[in-house]
């Protein structure tokens, strides 16, 4: 049975945020039972709108799954704050929040005069989430930033692990500000419990190469020059030949993960034919391996006795043995993988002409809180009316607003 209870009931969050990273959290907030409140200026509101059609998505009013996806479940009011009364209900809309979210960058934020310095005394409980691309100090703390360039580009992490003379891949848009979310979150829930013992809110940040340094902690400490590693690694001199991704017959890649060398040196023996790993004292284990200088020699009989079998047989081998490995997978098959099926991990949406889209819900699961379904999101400012009425606006004021173009 669907659970109903929600976690995050009663939270109140304004989000004055575009794109993916600050505003995933807000929906991810949002599934979870808090009510969000997106401010979005008019007259074209978020990009994400219509950055879907770059992606061969639709982009209609109903029919925009990208959009749908970074903003389920959230509340839509369209607010000119460079109009004095947009800017005073975007404060009143403050006046009972829990957390103010938002990207924009720090600069801009000061000429509106809603940086956190400048609101802190009247908003003392706020806790005010501020999401960068490059932190909020030092000199290129407002530069533009795209997952794209700040969190893979910047960080390295596209360009140091290709194999020697590759072309960076195009990773899956938004990838890099979906995990970056994920730390944006923490420090949000952290606020949250802090304010809960000490009753005052904070200012909180992070930023995307802030998290890819932290999601490349390794790699940043061993490249130092007095580890000396040198990325990109040589493809035929990894640390573990068993733990290393490799071509079957079948053209599929599978990744064998074998952490236990010594446990599994005979096995490895008996399945890649190389009597050697038990006969070459070399062999022994890893570092003696690698001291030896015969892990290349290793690594190239390994790559070529994996093309002797196709990724389904080798599977079946490595399970039976209970080593980690899986089939590298397809995007097109994750909305019908059988774990991601038996857990309820996507939702679906049912769009114009019976087309059905599979959406991820959020990557958390409670044992006795339920979360909200991904549902389709309303047009830009279709709630404006209902929240400005709520906060005391009464419909003619709010029609003077809306011919003012203070909203829309």
């Amino acid at each position: 049975m669907y659970k109903t209870e929600l976690p995050m009931k009663g939270l109140k969050v304004i989000e004055l945020a575009t794109v993916v990273a600050a505003p995933i959290t807000g929906r991810i907030l949002a599934e979870f039972g808090a009510e969000v409140i997106k401010i979005e200026s008019p007259p074209y509101g978020d990009s994400a709108r219509t950055i879907g059609l770059s992606h061969s998505l639709p982009i209609d009013e109903g029919n925009n799954p990208l959009f749908d996806q970074l903003n389920t479940g959230k509340r839509f009011v369209a607010l000119n704050l460079k109009t004095e009364e947009g800017m005073e209900a975007f404060l009143k809309l403050l006046e009972d929040a829990d957390v103010f979210i938002t990207n924009v960058r720090m600069k801009s934020l000061v000429k509106m005069g809603i940086n956190y310095d400048s609101i802190k005394d009247r908003f003392p409980e706020l806790i005010y989430a501020h999401f960068s691309g490059l932190g909020i100090d030092g000199d290129e703390a407002n530069k533009p930033c795209f997952d794209q360039t700040a969190f893979w580009t910047r960080s390295g992490a596209l360009t140091e692990v290709l194999a020697r003379g590759s072309v960076p891949p195009s990773m899956s848009f938004g990838f890099g500000d979906i995990v970056s979310s994920s730390s944006f979150l923490n420090g949000i829930l952290m606020a949250i419990y802090a304010r809960n013992n000490s009753g005052e809110g904070t200012f909180i940040s992070t930023s995307l190469l802030k998290t890819a340094i932290w999601c490349s902690s390794t790699a940043a400490l061993n490249s130092q020059p007095q580890y000396g590693v040198e990325y990109p690694i040589n493809r035929l001199k990894p640390w573990n030949p068993f733990a290393e991704f490799y071509r079957c017959a079948d053209g599929e890649w599978i990744g064998v993960f074998d952490r236990e060398y010594d446990k599994n040196r005979h096995f490895h023996a008996r399945v890649f034919n190389m009597p050697e790993l038990v006969e070459d004292p070399d062999l022994e284990t890893l570092p003696k391996m690698r001291a030896s200088d015969k892990i290349e020699a290793v690594t190239r009989k390994v790559e070529l006795a994996f093309r002797e079998r196709t990724s389904a047989e080798w599977k079946e081998i490595f399970d039976a043995r209970d080593i980690a490995n899986e089939v590298n997978g397809h995007f097109k098959d994750l909305h019908t993988d059988p774990q991601a099926v038996a857990n309820e991990w996507f939702h679906e949406v049912e769009y114009e002409e019976g087309v059905t889209t599979y959406m991820p819900s959020a990557p958390i699961d409670y044992s006795d809180y339920g979360h909200r379904r991904v549902s389709k999101t309303g047009a830009l400012g279709c709630d404006t009316d209902a929240v400005l009425a709520e906060l005391g606006y009464s419909e003619e004021a709010i029609k003077a607003m809306r011919d003012s173009k203070a909203v829309m």
